[in-house]
C-alpha cells in the first residue's frame, strides 16, 4: 500500500470538517446552541473532541462557520456570487432555485432554521450574514427599481419575507404544499 497523496489527505480533512459541521447543525438544533457542547458534537461526528479544535478554535467559531458556510453555499448555488445585474430570467431562476433547494434537502433546511432562530446564534452571525447578503439585497432592489416600484428596498424585503414563509411551509408540510401553484403565483407577482 503506497502512502497517501496530499490530495487524499485534503479529501480526508474536508470530509472530517463536513462531518463536524453536519454534527454541529444536528446537535445545535436538538440541544440548542447554549446546551450544545464540543463533546456532544464530537461524539455525533465520530471524531475526538481534540480533533474538532484542529479545525475550529471554539464552539462560537464553529457555529459562525457553519451558518456562514451555508449562506455561501446558497449564494453559489443560485449563482448570486457571479451575477452583476438581475434580468427577469435570472429572477425567475432565483425563485425556482429557492424552491428547489428546500425540496432537495428539506431536513437540512429544517435544521438550519432551527439553529438560525436561536437568538444566541443570530447574535454571533448577524453582522456577517448582512454583509454576505448585501449584494443580493442590492441586486433585488435594483431589479424592483427597474420594474418601477416606488420603494425597491421595501419590495425586496417583502419578496424575501414571502420566499422565507413559503420555504418554511414547504419544510413543515412538503407532501401537501402546492409547490407549483405557489411558485407560479410568486413569479406572476414579483417577476
Amino acid at each position: 500500500m503506497s502512502p497517501r497523496t496530499e490530495k487524499q489527505f485534503e479529501k480526508i480533512r474536508q470530509d472530517r470538517k463536513k462531518a463536524i459541521l453536519d454534527a454541529a447543525m444536528v446537535v445545535c438544533a436538538e440541544e440548542g446552541y447554549h446546551n450544545a457542547s464540543m463533546s456532544m458534537i464530537a461524539k455525533r461526528a465520530g471524531v475526538s473532541k481534540g480533533l474538532i479544535y484542529n479545525y475550529f478554535e471554539s464552539k462560537e467559531e464553529l457555529v459562525k462557520y457553519m451558518m456562514i458556510d451555508l449562506v455561501d453555499e446558497v449564494m453559489h448555488d443560485m449563482h448570486l456570487d457571479v451575477l452583476e445585474d438581475m434580468t427577469r430570467d435570472d429572477f425567475i431562476y432565483f425563485i425556482e432555485k429557492g424552491f428547489e433547494l428546500v425540496l432537495e434537502d428539506t431536513q437540512k433546511w429544517k435544521l438550519y432554521m432551527t439553529v438560525a432562530m436561536q437568538p444566541e446564534v443570530m447574535a454571533l452571525v448577524m453582522d456577517k450574514m448582512i454583509e454576505k447578503m448585501q449584494p443580493y439585497m442590492i441586486m433585488c432592489a435594483k431589479y424592483f427599481a427597474k420594474k418601477g416600484h416606488e420603494d425597491p428596498m421595501v419590495m425586496m424585503r417583502y419578496f424575501s419575507a414571502v420566499m422565507d414563509g413559503v420555504q418554511f411551509h414547504i419544510m413543515m408540510d412538503k407532501n401537501n404544499f402546492p409547490v407549483e401553484e405557489v411558485k407560479k403565483m410568486i413569479i406572476k407577482q414579483f417577476a
